[in-house]
Order: C-alpha cells, then structure tokens, then sequence
C-alpha cells in the first residue's frame, strides 16, 4: 500500500507579482501553509518559497531544482508575468516531470491571480505551459486578490483549497482517473435471489497522519465501499452570481445565504450511492417492502443506484447495517453532503462551472435510467457519482432558508418536520439540479425511480 504523500509543496510565483501586491502573495502562502496544517494535523506542512528559503551565498538555481524534486504538490501562481517568465515555465514543467515520476496527474493547482483568459500566444514563454494549466481545475482567486489576507472569503477559499490538497495526497497513484471510460451497456436486473453477496474488508489502522487511516478506503461486512473525508471547512449554499448563470434565482434563495460550516472531524462516506446488489441483500434479509424498490421501467444491474427508495428505506439500511458491523452508519448530513460534493472546489460544480454532459464529467437527461455507479470520474475526495444519477437522501428535515442553519456541519433537524432533504440532481432532470449547491425536497415516505441514497459513518 503506496505511503501518503508528504505535505511538502512549492510556491511557484514572479517576485514583481509579489512586489506589485504588496508582499501578498507571500502572505497568502503562509495562510494556506496554516489552512493546510490545520486539515493534516501532523507531519508539518512546508510549502517552500524561493524568497524565505535559500540561504545567501548558495547555488539558487540548485536550491529551486532540490525543492521541485522534494515537493508533492506545485502551487503556480497564475499571471500575464507568470506565463511570460522562462524561469516559472520551466518551473512547471519541471514538475510536472515529477508528477508523472509519481505516477500522478493531480498535484498541480493552477492559482488563477489575474484574469489571463486574453492573452495574447507571444506573450507566453512557453505554450505547452498555458496548456497544461488550462486542463486543471484552477483555483480562481481573481476577485479576491485585493482583499486582505484575513478577510473571511480569503480564508474560506484557502481553506477549501487546502482541504482538496489533502485529500489528493492521501489518494493513492491507483486511484487517478485521468479519462472517464463510457459507461457499459446496462444488463437486465438480475433475480433477487441470486444476487451477488459483498464480502467484508480487511481491517484498518492508523498510521503518523494521526487519526485518519492509511487506506482510505473502508468496507465492512455487507456494506458499501467508504471513503474517508478529511476535515475541513467550505462555504455552503449558492453564490447569487451562479444563481444568475444557472437561471436559478428563484430556487436557490432555498440555498442562501452563504455561510461558513466547519467540519471538525473526519467521517465516512459511501464511494458510491447505495447500490442494488448492495441493497437487495438488505432486503431478502429483512423483506422490507416486498419487491417494489426493484420495479423500474428501465434496465438495471447490480453496479446500478437503487432507487424507488424512501427517506424511511435508508434509515432503515442503516439501522440494519449498523447492527450488522457494530458500528454507526447514518444518512449524512446535509453540510456533509455538500461539502463532501464540492471536495474543496468553490465551482457550481466538481469538475468546474460547465454542465458537462453524458459521458463526460457527469450524467442527466439520459431518457433511459441511471447509469453505473463506476462508469463516470470521480471527484476530488474519491467520491462518484455526487451529481446527477440519483437525488440522495440526506438526514435534514428541509427548511426553505440556510437562516439559522448549523455551522457545524450537524443535520439540521426540527421535530415533526414534513419533508426530508435531497441533494444532487438525477438522471430524470436537467444540468441546473446537478449542482454542488443545488437543494430538493419530498415527504420521507416517497419514492421514486431517480430517489437514492448513499451512507455515512463516524470515524471510531
């Protein structure tokens, strides 16, 4: 089992940038070193900076060389300047043989600075540079490069950053999905009584990252695949400038205002949603309702979501998959749910603001059913499937504002509530429902053939 990487990156940057915001992007890089200390906990968190770290006197061009073949992330800091320096150029792709040494295609998170959407192809040093920096998720800190370095929105989107940095280096080299492969074609539903049984996972320790585990990846008994998700702290709900380009305005006052949550412990939660090979043993084990959960008038597999369950189907898995292993499995909350959706972007969605489209990053609009829960690239944190395929139950009773919502990253519950809360979009809909932020609700008796769920479990 490959080691987590170490959480030593490099700053890569121009000093006339730095010179220009004040020494700001120094101080940037030391609030995001703080935000990632936070999230890793121990060993110490080095991100190097030619400025602060080679000693007078010694060989800078040497220095720079050893930090890159050291590093397990690269920071650029994306400007006109940048692209147009040879010695950041070279930076890049130094590094990016290192990457591929690793065997790796996440540690580069470009830091868009400024605005180079216009640039002009003379002024770039190197093209093959600007080309590989526009097929990474960017980290867009445009209209927030004149705001303080404390100020709150600053942190937010260091914090955020800082928790996608930790998760790509606890993912292990297997794990990288550069492409996703097309989704196979869907097999006739098998009989219930002879579909395939899970077997459970071997167990898991704890290794010098402190509490978390060195495979991040848990499956007990008949339970579903778990991915361990770090803590951390994002900014939930729906920007109005997203709600303008979506066409959602009207929705999404469901999902404002913004506010701050922060997730103090790690949790997990499923890879996938709750499959139908996974939920068919639960069901022949307790007959809860029948067959009807299976009757759907598309064709499905056992690698398919369930569907046709209700609010009060999942939480009935739970209680049965808890007694099953001994530990607590829950429906996670909804700060959970998209916190654990976003893995630390602050884009409509995962993969970026664009709606994507079959295939591609994510699936709706099908006309024919779900999909495969593995046919599709997952995100940042490990996690399929967290947009589009099915809308997942979550444990919150909806309210139709985040006005008093927890900050803690708790469910949000209120006795006698009608209306449970889901989250994700589905195949049954359009783009504008798959998003990070996006909310629905229904009666948590319903079920419906786009209706889903994926479990949570507290980190022991």
């Amino acid at each position: 089992m490959a080691e987590p990487l170490k959480p030593t990156g490099f700053w890569s940057y121009t000093s006339s940038d730095d010179s220009r915001s004040g020494g700001r992007l120094s101080q940037l890089r030391q609030s995001l070193a703080n935000q990632l200390q936070l999230v890793v906990g121990r060993p110490k968190v080095h991100i190097w900076q030619d400025a602060h770290a080679i000693p007078h006197g010694t060989d800078w061009l040497r220095e720079i060389h050893k930090a890159l073949a050291e590093s397990s992330f690269f920071i650029p800091i994306v400007t006109p300047a940048f692209l147009g320096s040879e010695m950041c150029c070279q930076e890049v792709m130094r590094f990016r043989e290192r990457e591929q040494e690793l065997g790796r295609e996440d540690l580069i998170f470009p830091f868009r600075y400024v605005d180079v959407s216009d640039i002009e192809p003379d002024e770039v040093h190197d093209p093959a540079v600007l080309t590989l920096l526009n097929s990474r998720q960017w980290i867009d800190f445009t209209g927030l490069r004149l705001r303080p370095p404390n100020a709150e929105d600053v942190e937010t989107t260091l914090a955020t950053l800082a928790v996608s940095i930790r998760a790509t280096l606890r993912r292990r080299a297997a794990a990288v999905v550069v492409s996703a492969p097309p989704p196979p074609e869907p097999a006739p539903v098998a009989d219930a009584a002879i579909r395939q049984r899970l077997t459970p996972a071997s167990a898991w320790a704890s290794t010098a990252w402190g509490a978390l585990t060195t495979d991040p990846i848990l499956q007990e008994g008949p339970g579903p695949e778990m991915v361990l998700i770090p803590a951390g702290a994002f900014q939930m709900g729906a920007p109005e400038a997203e709600s303008k380009r979506e066409d959602t305005l009207d929705s999404d006052k469901a999902a404002r205002p913004l506010h701050r949550v922060s997730i103090a412990r790690p949790f997990w939660l499923g890879r996938f949603p709750v499959t139908v090979g996974e939920y068919a043993v639960f069901a022949e084990e307790t007959g809860r309702d029948g067959d009807r959960w299976s009757r759907v008038r598309f064709p499905q597999d056992d690698r398919h979501p369930v569907v046709n369950v209700s609010h009060e189907d999942a939480e009935a898995y739970m209680a049965w998959l808890s007694a099953k292993t001994g530990q607590t499995y829950r429906l996670p909350s909804e700060a959970e749910w998209e916190y654990a959706a976003r893995a630390g972007t602050t884009t409509a969605r995962y993969w970026g603001d664009a709606a994507g489209k079959p295939g591609e990053n994510g699936h709706w609009e099908t006309s024919i059913g779900t999909c495969r829960v593995d046919g599709f690239k997952a995100n940042g944190f490990g996690l399929h499937d967290m947009l589009g395929n099915v809308w997942e139950w979550t444990a919150d009773a909806w309210h139709d504002s985040y006005d008093g919502a927890p900050s803690d990253g708790a469910a949000w519950t209120t006795a006698g509530a009608a209306s449970r809360v889901l989250r994700g979009g589905s195949w049954f809909g359009d783009a504008r429902s798959a998003r990070s932020a996006s909310r629905d609700f229904h009666d948590p008796s319903a079920r419906y053939g786009n209706f889903g769920f994926r479990c949570a479990r507290v980190q022991s």
